[in-house]
């Protein structure tokens, strides 16, 4: 029974997400946010920034009082352009990191493919000028400059970059093993403070038909690690596989928190 109730919840939840996903998101933007970036071109950053803001934290409410999803945060993010490393478990990662970061807000390395015919996401990858990658052989050098001309963006500090290394949402919760290749071209190119962005908890709704079944109830952690320098010059290889070994390693402390947690509140 309290599987049946879970999944209605998580129905209903995506039922006025939905809704809100047409009526609000997709219209607002591209009715008043995209003309405003193109009339007011210097105020291209702010203006996406705050609306990415409305947007993340809109749908972490939505989730909390449609489906009863509860999200804490350990640390704080202040503004300044930054690389940002995230664990990939679910849905809500990329609201969970854009409601806690300000100007400028972070691109995200994002597959071509979803650049166009998604209603309201492929406006948004758009409007946010998320570098763009095919991840195959026959691309790799103009996934290379995208990456790179983001990456001279942050140095320059106008933007930040959110970087999802393992690639793809981890199917167990687990972080998973790093592709290090774009992490590293950026860290050595921005040459800015890194954060690490640990987050547990959604895992179960890693894809949407997961989300269906399991997302509402679900209570998370999100903790923010940083600032860290960045590496020096031929020391970014390390510096990737120590910030795996850390995300790991704070992971492990967060989990075993929650269950001390629990293990009293049973008491």
């Amino acid at each position: 029974m309290r599987s049946l109730l879970r999944a209605a919840r998580s129905v209903f939840f995506f039922a006025v997400y939905g809704l809100w996903l047409v009526f609000f998101y997709g219209l607002v933007q591209r009715l008043v946010v995209w003309p405003l970036t193109l009339l007011l071109p210097k105020r291209r950053v702010a203006i996406t920034g705050a609306w990415f803001r409305i947007l993340a934290r809109s749908s972490l409410g939505l989730a909390r009082v449609c489906a009863g999803v509860r999200l804490t945060v350990e640390g704080r993010i202040p503004p300044g352009s930054y690389v940002f490393v995230m664990n990939h478990q679910s849905l809500l990662d990329v609201p969970i990191a854009h409601a806690q970061m300000s100007d400028p807000y972070p691109v995200i390395p994002t597959r071509a493919r979803y650049a166009r015919g998604i209603p309201g996401i492929s406006l948004n990858i758009r409007l946010a000028r998320h570098p763009l990658v095919h991840q195959t052989k026959e691309n790799r050098r103009q996934d290379v400059v995208a990456i790179a001309q983001a990456a001279d963006a942050v140095a320059r500090g106008e933007l930040s970059i959110l970087i999802y290394p393992e690639g793809h949402r981890s199917r167990d919760g687990e972080i998973g093993r790093f592709m290090p290749a774009g992490l590293r071209s950026i860290l050595q190119r921005a040459q800015r403070p890194v954060y690490l962005l640990v987050v547990d908890g959604f895992w179960r709704a890693r894809t949407t038909a997961e989300a269906l079944l399991h997302f509402a109830g679900q209570k998370g952690t999100l903790r923010i690690v940083g600032p860290l320098p960045s590496p020096d010059e031929g020391s970014a290889d390390a510096f990737v596989e120590d910030l795996r070994e850390r995300m790991v390693a704070e992971l492990h402390d967060m989990r075993e928190k929650a269950a001390q947690g629990r293990a009293e509140t049973a008491k």
